[in-house]
């Protein structure tokens, strides 16, 4: 027998290898099954895709070293491969690449035990309040043994985990698995001790971060059905699941689901393509849901429940919104006037700003000269600059310098000027105005660690903060009991932004980051300081429902034929020679144009961050109505497009990001 190996290589071919006739094990190969083999001097891992009798092929056939029984790949894995290669125009052999990045070269002790006897989960009991039970009993009369996409909506604070997890504990104990993704993994580790209270359930976390042995030993396990509960990002789905019962897809509203690095792909999509590969139950949570997941739920193609209450009865907290052209300072009067408050009253304020940094830029008052990213074409952000250990920082390469105040254009000293906000510029006006408030500062850039972000998060929980100041990696899954008022800075820019998706962005950011207060009995209130206070988006924020937005949203989206109505394809050419990137997107358009005509084409054009890394980059984006057949004309002719040697082409299926 002759075996059809796809290996993990960057190449559109599969190899052929032999199986030898003395051994049983050979024998026994069938399509998924693992194999060992030798490859230019080199020892790799593939997997069989095909059994055949005879090859064209007039070279003598290498025998595979060894199968690698046990461990295999299901059904549901190989087609998932397959489909997913094609959706997203991505070579079967690199999504394979994935799957086998934490295969168990070594062999484990622990890894190979079969037969293994599960603790049942007994349950618990959990106070829930009517809608909660109402929502887990409509959950749990839905088999989680047929493909089944549930949309999971709930307020901030109204307890969608505790409503899952009722599922969850139901999946482990018939013997199946389950895999709940979630955007960051820093975000976790309080949650899951909540898990471990609540339902007497210990998950396994995985992520890229962890030890390498430990990645492969939970490989091995996940592969064999001896993990039964994964919690982990993006990286988790990835893991060769046997027994695959249930995915949860954790603020599935959230961009980090999208991998724009070599491998483009949308986790929370390829969620719903194992699950319906593996014929069983994806839950999609959040506070905020996509615009393609609530219109897939209006088109009845998901399940749709909505958690309206928060635990307990606690009220949602109260928006309201600053007129910022009234203002002559960063931190408004009655935000001022609450943070002083709540200092008195001894409850906490949160300010928001999703900017690292001092300041986004920095320009020289004399002669207007701005320092710039050699690598990357686009200004050094500033950081640091309170502490006297001023830098400057690419956010794209992560080139970093000392800053000095010197112009080496002009040559003139101190003439640096620093417009803009970052979240460093808020922390030094903060202390300014309440120097005795005791502060903490949440940023990617400061919290280097999950030690250090659990430790600031167990002193804001305690009560020994009066003031945060935070970006993002603050605004959602958290519970801080003490924490009355948000402040929201500079939303404007994010809703003012180039991207189709901007006003959903800052709904979304909004909304979670606003549901931080109030979550004890509080009156909460969340002010939005903002220079538009009669935007659409900002007065829909504050009605306290998310189907207003949606469904404002989604009539702007099919006035202008866009997503979810439409879908996008972008092409980024990047090369270090400029002349080649404009020269080859040039011909490129060309022969797009020739070959579709019923598609609308937008470039070729410089992107927006037109050198990252000393590449530079050039963009084509293609617009198509939905339509299956045209869509895959149009993809099988991009992964047909023979680029040159310095050239890379890279294929961003429905794009996120449009930098």
């Amino acid at each position: 027998m002759i075996f059809e190996v796809l290996l993990p290589l960057p190449i559109k071919k599969t190899f052929y290898y032999t199986g030898a006739k003395s051994n049983k094990a050979h024998k026994a190969v069938v399509i998924g099954s693992l194999v060992e083999v030798n490859f230019k001097n080199r020892v790799l891992v593939g997997v069989v895709i095909n059994l055949i009798k005879s090859t064209s092929l007039k070279k003598p056939l290498k025998e595979i070293n060894k199968v690698l029984h046990p461990l295999s790949f299901n059904n549901e894995i190989m087609k998932s491969i397959d489909f997913i290669s094609q959706y997203s125009c991505n070579q079967s052999s690199m999504i394979l690449k994935m799957f086998l990045s934490n295969f168990p070269m070594r062999e484990s002790k622990t890894h190979l035990e079969q037969n293994k006897v599960f603790k049942q989960f007994k349950e618990k009991k959990i106070k829930l309040n009517s809608n909660q039970q109402e929502v887990v009993h409509k959950i749990n009369e839905i088999t989680f043994k047929k493909f089944k996409v549930i949309l999971l909506e709930g307020v901030t604070g109204s307890g969608k985990t505790r409503v899952y997890f009722h599922k969850v504990r139901e999946v482990i104990n018939k013997g199946y698995q389950c895999l709940i993704l979630v955007p960051e993994i820093i975000l976790t580790t309080q949650w899951v001790e909540d898990i471990k209270n609540d339902f007497d359930i210990n998950p396994t976390v995985y992520h890229s971060s962890i030890k390498k042995n430990i990645r492969e030993e939970i490989w091995g396990k996940v592969n064999l059905n001896e993990e039964k509960l994964i919690i982990g990002t993006r990286s988790a789905l990835f893991l060769p699941f046997n027994k695959l019962g249930l995915i949860v897809i954790d603020e599935e509203h959230d961009s980090s689901y999208k991998q724009e690095e070599q491998l483009i792909i949308n986790a929370r999509d390829f969620s719903i393509v194992r699950a319906k590969n593996a014929n069983c139950m994806v839950i999609l949570s959040s506070a905020t849901p996509s615009l393609e997941s609530s219109h897939n739920s209006k088109l009845k193609k998901y399940e749709y429940f909505k958690l309206y209450r928060r635990v307990n009865n606690v009220q949602l907290p109260i928006f309201k919104i600053i007129d910022m052209k009234k203002e002559n300072c960063i931190i408004s009067n009655e935000l001022s006037n609450s943070i002083q408050k709540n200092i008195n009253s001894n409850y906490q304020t949160l300010i928001f700003i999703n900017k690292r940094g001092y300041s986004p830029f920095i320009i020289c008052k004399n002669c207007g000269y701005t320092k710039v990213c050699e690598s990357c074409n686009t200004s050094l952000a500033l950081h640091n600059h309170s502490k006297n250990k001023s830098y400057l920082l690419c956010h794209h390469c992560n080139h970093k310098e000392v800053f000095k105040n010197s112009c080496p254009s002009c040559e003139q000293k101190n003439t640096f000027i620093f417009p803009g906000l970052g979240i460093e510029k808020i922390a030094e006006v903060v202390s300014n105005k309440f120097p005795v408030a005791k502060k903490c500062i949440l940023s990617s850039d400061i919290i280097s660690s999950s030690s250090k972000f659990q430790n600031v998060v167990s002193d804001i929980v305690s009560n020994k903060v009066n003031i945060i100041i935070g970006t993002q990696l603050i605004s959602k899954g958290h519970n801080f009991p003490s924490l009355k008022t948000v402040g929201i800075i500079n939303i404007d820019n994010l809703m003012n932004d180039f991207d189709f998706r901007s006003y959903e962005k800052t709904f979304q950011q909004i909304v979670q980051v606003g549901g931080r207060a109030g979550r004890r009995n509080l009156h909460g209130e969340v002010l939005i300081q903002t220079l538009q206070p009669d935007h659409p988006v900002i007065k829909l924020c504050t009605e306290k429902n998310n189907n207003f937005f949606i469904n404002w949203e989604l009539a702007s989206r099919k006035e202008n034929n866009q997503p979810p109505y439409s879908n996008y394809t972008s092409l980024i050419f990047s090369s270090k020679k400029e002349k080649l990137v404009i020269e080859f997107s040039k011909k490129i358009y060309e022969k797009i144009y020739e070959n579709f005509k019923n598609i609308e084409i937008f470039g070729p054009a410089p992107a927006i961050l037109y050198k990252k890394n000393s590449f530079f980059r050039y963009k084509i984006l293609i617009k198509m109505n939905k339509n299956i057949i045209l869509q895959k004309r149009v993809k099988n002719f991009f992964v047909n497009i023979k680029c040159p040697s310095s050239l890379k082409l890279y294929i961003d299926v429905d794009p996120i990001n449009f930098v």
